[in-house]
């Protein structure tokens, strides 16, 4: 009875085997069949829909009910807010709900003279640009519940599908491993920590490029090529006008070289090869001109945006030298902390790995774990079939370069031209998130190839274990490192990762188990633990956004500027300058991304205080004694002082919010105390003295 039962198990795994081996049966031209290219890009966007209908993102904007709000928060679903994505919660959404409040304006009016909102910012508007920001257009559509969520979803589908996509492309005949390692790149923690449409655009493209690419130049059909180009081309055209390069240069990168490979693939030295290869790649040739002309007229029409965020004291023109790594990071905890990334807190803290979990969050190393490996499987299929591995090389040079410019000084004027001093070390760890799927599927694809052949030849397969204990010998040996150096120097950093033993264990099997065919699968499963371990607690589940018009102090101070508008100052903390944005009011208050020329003429009309307020920075105000008196007690914080009897606020303010008592209350009369939560808020009036 057992062996019959036994040979029926048998008979059903068999049946599924074919199943599968029928479903993913590549074309002719080696590539992943309809069925394989669609399934789970699918169910992603089936996913997206049902999330952005329910109103449910990530956001962190709950951070404004432990203010304003009490008891549980009837928004959160799961998880809680993550304070230290200030730039999201606070920045950006509210400068997304100002725009809604102000009818999406290109230039938002609430610091005086405007600030353009086309540039830097991610913000809804009405300009022409506004067409390759399809993660934008959910607020124009839907509003700003409906619009968070379409921001949120709207690029994690594109990068979740550009990673499938490109594994898929090169392990056609592996669409579930293909499906989790789109997984393990979405929830690799340096996305989830600085998640944004600025930072998954970039990642998404490069991906999505390189496996268009191997499309173009394997598939014969015009159409297909045109529809690749397109795509291509107006997310190049997204990338670019996101504007943040720390993020763009790193994915770009990876790109070039693993484009380079491509070509060389196709040994276009051969015959007429070069002609081929150009008819081929001419629909990509042309998106690309055709996306670099949509770039320079965004440049060009926004020429004097740029010349002032670019001539800021902060951040300025940066230019990092190369071989910085140890001076940064002298530990290499941030570099290579991933299994210990700090998702498991709700308040930040500075640690070995970084001064807060946004800095110091990475991605799981392994491009730099493999590269042994795979050096040692491509000249084995020169030795044996002199077959050349051109993609394998050409990103293996890329590694290269990005590890030279960790740890080799001394070549700076190449790093400038390549623009790699423009990334600081900390963002260039989003290159090792980029190559994670790439090295991963090109390893896998060189087992597969050798085992597949031994299988036809009827030999036993070579023995690839040497390559996997260097592997996981590697990813051992460097997390064991940063193990002793936090138990050494920072041993409090464990009471807040306890499950750092999970996803290092994890990451160290993963890596050994790359490298035989049958568990290739297990492999990748490993990752996407290791992944969930360390990057899936990080944003919460949140329905809609919270919205500070629709507490009692924002409803007090839009009741009193539509009565008799004016300008308004915030005094205070944050939460003061953030019902003022929010509210739509003309405010001298916001995070600017350059400084306004008029607000600075009316606040520091001699200029005395450029150095301080020439810079992208929050724009807050403390109570003191005559005119103001501008300092940065952070680099992206600019404060100034605020009396109300003095020529500016007289001359220029006509009500301040405040959440402290003033020293003195001459010039000021009192409309209304507002007290909500855990706030309790101050509008008044600046009269004559």
């Amino acid at each position: 009875m057992a062996t019959s039962w036994s040979a029926a198990g048998r008979t059903r795994r068999e049946r599924i085997a074919e199943s599968y081996a029928r479903f993913t049966e590549p074309l002719a031209t080696g590539l992943p069949n309809w069925r394989v290219v669609w399934w789970f890009p699918a169910i992603v966007a089936i996913g997206a829909i049902l999330l952005i209908a329910f109103n449910i993102s990530g956001t962190s904007s709950g951070a404004h009910f432990l203010n304003f709000g009490t008891g549980e928060d009837p928004r959160s679903l799961i998880g809680n807010p993550r304070a230290i994505r200030s730039d999201e919660w606070l920045v950006q959404q509210g400068w997304i709900v100002s725009q809604i409040q102000q009818g999406f304006p290109v230039f938002n009016e609430t610091l005086p003279g405007g600030m353009d909102t086309t540039v830097l910012n991610e913000l809804p508007n009405t300009d022409w640009s506004t067409i390759f920001r399809p993660h934008m257009w959910g607020y124009l559509l839907f509003g700003l519940d409906a619009g968070t969520a379409w921001q949120w979803w709207i690029p994690a589908f594109g990068l979740v599908t550009a990673s499938y996509l490109l594994v898929v492309t090169l392990l056609p005949r592996r669409a579930i491993t293909a499906a989790v390692i789109a997984c393990v790149v979405f929830f690799s923690p340096i996305f989830q920590w600085w998640y944004g449409p600025n930072a998954l655009w970039p990642a998404a493209w490069s991906l999505l490029a390189m496996a268009g690419t191997v499309w173009m130049l394997r598939d014969g059909r015009l159409w297909l090529r045109i529809v690749w180009a397109v795509v291509l081309g107006w997310l190049a055209v997204t990338m670019a006008i996101g504007v943040y390069v720390p993020f763009i240069v790193p994915s770009i990168l990876v790109f070039l070289f693993f484009f380079v490979g491509s070509v060389l693939q196709e040994q276009p030295w051969k015959n007429r090869g070069w002609r081929t290869l150009l008819r081929k790649l001419s629909p990509l040739l042309i998106a690309g001109v055709a996306a670099g002309a949509v770039v320079l007229l965004y440049v060009r029409t926004r020429a004097e945006t740029i010349a002032a965020i670019t001539g800021t004291v902060y951040p300025g023109a940066r230019s990092d030298p190369t071989g910085q790594a140890f001076a940064a990071d002298p530990f290499l905890a941030g570099w290579a902390g991933a299994p210990f990334g700090q998702s498991f807190r709700s308040t930040p803290e500075w640690t070995l790995l970084g001064p807060n979990p946004s800095e110091s969050a990475t991605a799981i190393l392994l491009a730099v774990f493999v590269a042994p490996g795979l050096i040692w499987l491509v000249l084995r299929a020169w030795q044996r079939e002199r077959r050349v591995n051109w993609i394998a090389i050409a990103s293996l040079v890329g590694l290269g370069v990005v590890l030279a410019y960790y740890f080799v000084p001394g070549w700076d004027a190449v790093a400038r031209l390549l623009l790699l001093d423009k990334v600081p070390l900390g963002r260039f760890r989003m290159g090792f998130a980029v190559m994670l799927p790439v090295f991963f599927a090109l390893v896998a694809r060189e087992v597969d190839r050798e085992t597949d052949r031994a299988v036809a030849a009827g030999t036993a397969p070579r023995r690839n274990w040497p390559l996997a204990v260097i592997a996981a010998g590697s990813a051992a040996a460097l997390t064991g490192y940063v193990l002793y150096r936090l138990q050494t120097l920072n041993a409090t950093t464990f009471t807040i990762v306890p499950l750092w033993p999970v996803a290092a264990v994890a990451i160290i099997a993963a890596m050994a188990l790359l490298f035989f065919k049958r568990t290739i699968a297990t492999s990748a499963a490993l990752l996407l633990l290791a992944s969930l371990v360390i990057g899936a607690a990080v944003n919460p589940l949140y329905r809609g956004a919270y919205d500070l018009n629709d507490t009692a102090v924002g409803q007090k101070v839009l009741e009193i500027d539509e009565a008799d508008p004016g300008t308004w100052v915030g005094v205070g903390q944050y939460e003061t300058m953030a019902v003022l944005v929010e509210s739509g009011v003309r405010a001298y208050a916001g995070v600017q991304a350059y400084p306004p020329a008029e607000t600075w003429a009316e606040i520091d009309p001699d200029g005395e205080y450029e150095e301080k307020w020439n810079r992208l920075g929050h724009v807050r105000w403390d109570f003191g004694n005559g005119e103001p008196v501008v300092t940065n007690p952070q680099n992206d914080v600019i404060e100034s002082t605020f009396d109300a009897c003095s020529d500016f606020a007289q001359e220029n303010v006509d009500y301040i919010i405040a959440d402290e008592k003033p020293y003195r209350y001459r010039c000021l009369v009192e409309l209304a105390d507002v007290e909500q939560g855990n706030t309790d808020m101050q509008i008044y009036e600046v009269v004559a003295p």
